[in-house]
C-alpha cells in the first residue's frame, strides 16, 4: 500500500456546515437590557403607555434604524390608546432621547429608534450609526425641563 501525499491547496475539502437559526422566525433586534431594564422601573419616570409606545417602535421598526412611517393614529389603534396618548408618550420618548426625529410624511411628524438603544442590523453598522445620536436618559425629564430645552433633530 503506498501513501501520497496532497500537494497544498489540494486536500479534500470539508463539507460545509449548514448556518445555525434560531427556532423562531423573523428579523432581530439589539436592545440594551440595563436602558430597558431602567425604563420599566416604576421610578424611571416613563409610565405603561411610554413603554407600550416604546416596545412599539422596537418590534415594528426597520432595519438599520429606519424610521416608523405610521401615523398617531396608526400606533393607537394598535395599541388600543387614542392618538393624543400616543403623542404625549412619544413626546416624552423623544425628550429622554429614546426616539428620534426622523422628517415627514405628508404633514406628519415621523420618529425613529435610537440605536444606542436597539439597533437592527450589523454590530458593526450599529457603530457607525449611533455615532452622532446622543444618549437616551432615565429618569424621563420633566415635562418643563423638556418645553425649555428642545432636543436637537439629529439624525434625519
Amino acid at each position: 500500500m503506498m501513501h501520497v501525499d496532497m500537494l497544498p491547496g489540494f486536500e479534500d475539502e470539508q463539507p460545509k456546515k449548514a448556518p445555525v437559526r434560531y427556532s423562531w422566525r423573523g428579523r432581530h433586534m439589539n436592545v440594551s437590557k440595563e436602558m430597558g431594564a431602567a425604563v420599566w422601573r416604576k421610578d424611571s419616570g416613563y409610565d405603561r403607555n411610554d413603554r407600550d409606545v416604546l416596545g412599539y417602535y422596537i418590534f415594528n421598526s426597520g432595519e438599520r434604524a429606519a424610521r416608523l412611517e405610521k401615523t398617531f393614529d396608526e400606533i393607537g389603534q394598535d395599541l388600543g390608546m387614542n392618538p393624543r396618548q400616543v403623542s404625549k408618550s412619544i413626546k416624552k420618548l423623544h425628550a429622554g432621547g429614546f426616539l428620534l426625529e426622523a422628517g415627514t410624511m405628508a404633514r406628519v411628524q415621523l420618529y425613529r429608534l435610537n440605536g444606542r438603544f436597539g439597533y437592527d442590523g450589523s454590530a458593526e453598522d450599529q457603530v457607525k450609526a449611533v455615532a452622532d445620536m446622543r444618549h437616551p436618559v432615565i429618569p424621563a425629564p420633566t415635562p418643563e425641563s423638556a418645553s425649555k430645552s428642545r432636543p436637537s433633530k439629529e439624525g434625519k
